[in-house]
C-alpha cells in the first residue's frame, strides 16, 4: 500500500521534538513491504495547505496520523493540540475517502474520544510495530480488522484492548526525517534504549503507554543506531528518550561503555531519576559524550515524595546531585508542585533542601498535575470530589492542592525568584526568555539551560 504518515505535532517550545513514534511506525510498515511517505508538519507555515498538497501529489491508499500529545500539561498557561489535528482530518476528508488511521502516545491516552473527534476509520492503541502492519494487511485484503490486538474502530465503545507489547524495538526510519531544522531550532535526534517503567508515580502515564516492566534494547543495537545516524550526517546532538535512562544501572553503563569503546563523538542528553545514580555512572556518561542530565525529582520534601509515590528519597537526591557535580556533568532539576496535601511551606522546604545539595545549573518549577485516565491521581481526584464520576479528561484537567488556591502562580514565582537558577512558567512565557531561547538554539549551545542562572541574575529582574 501507498501510505501517507502524518506527524501532527507542531509544538516548538522549549524546542521542537522530532517524530520518533511516526518514524518507528514507518519502519514497521516498510518492513512489511509498504511504501511510506512521512509528512512532518512541525515547520509548515500553513499546515493545511501543506497537507492538501501532499495528499494530491500521489495516489495514497491510506492516511495515518501520529499524535504525540493532547496538550502542553502546563496549568499556568494551558495549550491544547486537539483542534489543529481535527482541522487536519477535515483536510484529509476534503481530498480523499481512503481510510484514516490514528495512533501515537497522545491518541492512546484517549482513543475512543479521538476517533469520534476526528471521524477517523481506525485507531491503534499502544505500540504500532505489530498492529499497524497487521491492520494494513487486512485493509489491503478487504478483510475484517476487529480481532487485531490494539486496533479499534470508530463504532466501538468501552475500554479498548491494547496492542501486545513488542520485545524487539525497531530502529526508527531516521532517513524520513529532515533533522536540519530540528537541530538548528534546539532539537535533537531521539533514540530509545528501552521501553516501560516499573515505578508507579501517581500521575505518570508511562506504565500505561509502555508497560510496567522494562524492555531493554541490546546495547549494541542502540550504539549501531547511533552510528547509523552519524554516518548519515545527523549525529549531533542526541537525546535518549527513555522514561529514565539510568535504571537499570547496568544497562545504562553498558551503553555508555560501548559508546566510549567505539569512540563515538556524539554529544547527548537524557532524563534520569536519582535511583542508582552514582559517581561511576556519571563518569561513564561524561566519558561517553553526555553533556547534560535532567533529574525528574518533582519535590525534595519527604512528605510529598511519599504522596507522589516516588521510588527514591532525599538521600538518593542528594547523592545523585553530588555524583553529577563531582563528574563535572551539568544537570537540571525538574519540580512539580501542587500534589495531594502539599502546602506552600513544602515548596520552601524543597528549596531549602536543594540549597543544601550540589547546585544545579537550572531548576524548572511548575505546579498543577495534569490528570489522565487510569492514573492514581485520577482516583485521588475523584475521591476528593474534584472530578465528576463521568468527568472527561480529553481536555486538560489539573489536580492542585487546595492550599495553593490563592494565586498559586504568584506564590511560586515569589519563591522561585529567591534563587537565580530557578524558573517558572511565568519566565518561560516571557518575551525576554523566548528571544534568549531562540538565540541559544541558533548558537548550538547544549544543554540550553547550561547558563540559566545568568538569566535569573541579570535579565529576569
Amino acid at each position: 500500500m501507498k501510505i501517507l504518515l502524518v506527524s501532527t505535532n507542531r509544538e516548538r517550545s522549549p524546542y521542537p521534538v522530532a517524530p520518533l513514534g511516526a518514524m518507528t511506525a514507518a519502519a514497521a510498515a516498510r518492513r512489511a513491504g509498504h511504501q511510506v511517505d512521512l509528512l512532518d508538519l512541525m515547520f509548515s507555515r500553513s499546515f493545511k495547505r501543506k497537507l492538501k498538497t501532499s495528499l494530491q501529489s500521489r495516489d495514497y491508499q491510506l492516511v495515518a496520523f501520529s499524535i504525540r500529545n493532547l496538550d502542553n500539561c502546563l496549568y499556568c498557561c494551558p495549550k491544547t493540540y486537539t483542534e489543529p489535528v481535527r482541522q487536519m482530518s477535515r483536510v484529509v476528508r476534503s481530498v480523499t475517502d481512503v481510510p484514516l488511521v490514528v495512533g501515537g502516545s497522545g491518541f492512546s491516552l484517549a482513543p475512543n474520544r479521538w476517533l469520534q473527534f476526528l471521524d477517523a476509520s481506525f485507531g491503534i492503541v499502544g505500540e504500532a510495530e505489530t498492529s499497524f502492519p497487521a491492520l494494513l494487511e487486512r485493509i489491503s485484503a478487504g478483510r475484517s480488522v476487529q480481532d487485531i490486538p490494539g486496533v479499534i474502530c470508530r463504532a466501538e465503545t468501552g475500554d479498548p484492548p491494547r496492542s501486545a507489547q513488542v520485545n524487539e524495538l525497531l530502529c526508527p526510519a531516521h532517513d524520513l526525517c529532515n533533522y536540519t531544522p530540528y537541530i538548528s531550532s534546539g532539537g535533537y535526534v531521539s533514540v530509545q534504549t528501552k521501553r516501560g517503567c516499573p515505578y508507579n508515580c501517581t500521575y505518570c502515564t508511562y506504565p500505561k503507554l509502555e508497560g510496567a516492566q522494562y524492555r531493554l534494547r541490546d546495547p549494541a543495537s542502540v550504539v549501531d543506531e547511533l552510528q547509523s545516524v552519524s554516518r548519515s550526517g545527523k549525529s549531533c546532538p542526541v537525546y535518549f528518550a527513555d522514561s529514565v535512562f539510568n535504571t537499570p544501572r547496568e544497562h545504562a553503563l553498558a551503553i555508555c561503555r560501548l559508546m566510549t569503546c567505539r569512540n563515538l563523538k556524539i554529544p547527548w542528553l537524557t532524563y534520569c531519576n536519582p535511583l542508582q545514580f552514582d559517581l561511576d555512572l556519571a563518569g561513564a556518561m561524561v566519558e561517553a559524550g553526555c553533556v547534560g542530565v535532567e533529574f525528574g525529582i518533582d519535590t525534595a520534601c519527604e512528605k510529598m515524595l511519599s504522596a507522589l509515590r516516588k521510588p527514591f528519597g532525599l538521600s538518593d537526591i542528594r547523592n545523585a546531585l553530588l555524583a553529577a557535580a563531582k563528574a563535572n556533568l551539568p544537570f537540571a532539576v525538574h519540580l512539580l508542585f501542587g500534589g495531594p496535601g502539599e502546602t506552600p511551606s513544602d515548596v520552601i522546604e524543597t528549596q531549602k533542601f536543594l540549597d543544601s545539595c550540589s547546585k544545579p545549573n537550572a531548576v524548572f518549577a511548575t505546579l498543577g498535575i495534569r490528570i489522565y485516565t487510569g492514573t492514581v491521581i485520577e482516583q485521588i481526584a475523584r475521591r476528593d470530589g474534584l472530578l465528576s464520576s463521568d468527568g472527561d479528561l480529553f481536555e486538560p484537567v489539573y489536580y492542585l492542592s487546595p492550599a495553593f488556591s490563592n494565586n498559586p502562580a504568584k506564590m511560586l514565582d515569589g519563591i522561585a525568584r529567591m534563587r537565580a537558577e530557578w524558573s517558572t512558567p511565568t519566565d518561560w512565557n516571557s518575551l525576554k526568555m523566548r528571544i534568549l531561547q531562540k538565540i541559544m538554539n541558533l548558537s548550538g549551545v547544549r544543554p540550553q539551560w547550561l547558563n540559566a542562572a545568568n538569566y535569573g541574575k541579570y535579565i529576569r529582574r
